[in-house]
């Protein structure tokens, strides 16, 4: 049975959409759109890719914005914007990820689905050639770890709110204690339906 997220995957899918019009504006916008535009966003895509990479997990929410400043960058470079579609799956990942039995009594490690989505995310980061490494990949290859890259950023900046202590909401803002209350919220409901 699906899992039913009672309509936050569409609230997702407007709150991104206002994370990156504001980031379109105060970032990118500081160049006219074209190519100036495009190599703004590729570095930030870049740049915020290599903050992630090298990061620890936290529990103070210092990843916050280099995962939003990675996704809105790598979707304006991929010409793809996320819908509520994209964020179901990434719900409906997380809630798996979460169910997933204890694999210690098999001798392997049982991480969180944060640390096991981070870990993604930073393979795909280096296949996509933005470490200071070479990439074995050709260019659309990398394009694909890129899209890789995206999928496992959405996927960790879930499992990142869902453990974030602070699901503190405050009348409008919409940041990471919004997004921690949401999650709380959301995979509560999920749990609910499936029983």
């Amino acid at each position: 049975m699906e899992a039913d997220f009672n309509g936050l995957p569409l609230e997702l899918a407007q709150w991104f959409d206002d994370v990156s019009a504001v980031a379109q504006k105060s970032l990118f916008g500081i160049a006219p759109e074209g190519p100036h535009r495009d190599a703004i966003a590729v570095d930030s895509m870049i740049r915020n890719g290599r903050i992630i990479y090298n990061a620890e997990l936290d529990s103070e929410g210092k990843l916050y914005s280099p995962l939003c400043f990675f996704l809105v960058a790598a979707c304006r470079h991929l010409r793809v914007t996320l819908g509520a579609g994209h964020w179901r799956a990434a719900l409906g990942n997380l809630c798996l990820a979460e169910e997933t039995p204890e694999l210690e009594s098999f001798g392997l490690p049982s991480d969180s689905p944060a640390l096991r989505f981070k870990t993604e995310l930073n393979a795909a980061i280096e296949q996509a050639g933005f470490l200071d490494r070479t990439s074995l990949l050709n260019r659309e290859d990398r394009e694909v770890a890129v899209g890789l890259a995206v999928n496992w950023a959405m996927r960790l900046l879930l499992a990142y709110a869902a453990d974030f202590p602070k699901a503190v909401e405050e009348p409008e803002r919409r940041d990471l204690g919004w997004l921690a209350g949401r999650m709380r919220v959301g995979t509560v409901s999920s749990a609910e339906t499936k029983e």
